[in-house]
């Protein structure tokens, strides 16, 4: 997966556990930028190129066919350990509303199977965690000979290989869209 897709992905997934902690907010209105001078867009446009949010997504089948196995096996590293970091924030806001619930069970403005609830939700984000950060070091463990994956693999499997990898991409496409959708649907 591309850098920009895993940051993608890792963004609506904090959207939703966000939400999920929060109620609501509008946010405010986006300030009013006046448009940049003719003389200056070349440059911006090659700046903004560089931003992840701006640039054109890398396609898994062009990253997998461009670049070295060193160059993917650390861009997985990379996705693996911010998806952890940002999951320890969920689990931590977690652990903070069981310690503000169990507050007010003491003061008896909750019940304790509520407490109970939270509990085990909070547990099962921690398991996940753990699975997250045992992946990282899955990854990190791995051993990738030089050269791009395609390097690897015999000349009369190539063409095969190529259409794997583009069923793989066109499927994985079709699970992102899929729960995009499942998404809006509950949302809507």
């Amino acid at each position: 997966m591309t850098r920009h897709g895993w940051r993608s992905r890792l963004a609506d997934t904090l959207i939703r556990w966000g939400s999920a902690l929060q109620p609501a907010r509008a946010l405010p209105p986006p300030p009013l930028v006046p448009p940049p001078e003719p003389t200056a867009d070349h440059h911006q446009q090659a700046a903004a190129a560089k931003l992840p949010g701006v640039r054109a997504p890398l396609s898994i089948e062009r990253a997998v066919r461009s670049r070295d196995l060193t160059v993917l096996k650390r861009e997985a590293c990379d996705a693996l350990a911010a998806l952890g970091a940002a999951h320890a924030v969920v689990t931590s806001a977690r652990l903070a509303q069981i310690q503000t619930l169990r507050s007010e069970v003491d003061r008896g403005e909750a019940s304790e199977d509520d407490l109970v609830d939270l509990a085990g939700d909070y547990q099962a984000w921690q398991n996940d965690q753990v699975r997250l950060f045992d992946a990282l070091a899955l990854v990190l463990g791995m051993a990738v000979p030089d050269g791009r994956a395609f390097d690897q693999i015999e000349t009369g499997m190539a063409e095969a290989a190529r259409a794997h990898l583009s069923a793989l991409a066109a499927e994985y496409q079709r699970r992102l869209l899929s729960e995009q959708f499942e998404a809006g649907e509950k949302e809507g």
